[in-house]
């Protein structure tokens, strides 16, 4: 998996979001990212990983409604 396309589901995923907030690293590696990226992601902003998870969780939503 590349770094994009864990960083999209980190963004749209809670369990998985919840799961790597806990355990970085070890989510990271055990959803196919290499040791570098795993280990990148470690210094991750939190809070604004948070508020843009929240923030395309309302485009979502909005979307859906229209």
């Amino acid at each position: 998996m590349t770094i994009e396309a864990f960083l999209a589901r980190l963004y749209t995923d809670a369990a998985l979001r919840r799961a790597f907030l806990d355990c970085s690293v070890e989510t990271a590696l055990a959803a196919g990212l290499a040791p570098l990226d795993a280990a990148a992601l470690e210094r991750i902003d939190r809070d604004g990983l948070a508020l843009a998870a929240e923030s395309f969780a309302r485009k979502r939503e909005s979307h859906l409604r229209r």
